[in-house]
């Protein structure tokens, strides 16, 4: 497994992005935000109300990527 970074979990949807104080939230994890700095995530989790989940790829993944 490898650790590529952060999502925010909002309910059952993530946030996607954020445009002049708008927040963008979306209800596939495919379409959230990957976010790489902790501190950006847990402020993003504090304005909005969500939980900071962490995200992780398996080395099957990763192999499957790297053929592409």
């Amino acid at each position: 497994m490898e650790f590529v970074g952060y999502v925010v979990k909002i309910g059952k949807c993530y946030f996607q992005q954020k445009r002049n104080f708008d927040y963008t939230i979306c209800e596939s994890f495919f379409d959230a935000k990957k976010i790489t700095k902790l501190d950006y995530a847990e402020k993003i989790a504090e304005e909005t109300g969500g939980v900071v989940k962490h995200l992780y790829v398996s080395d099957k993944k990763l192999d499957e990527y790297k053929e592409q």
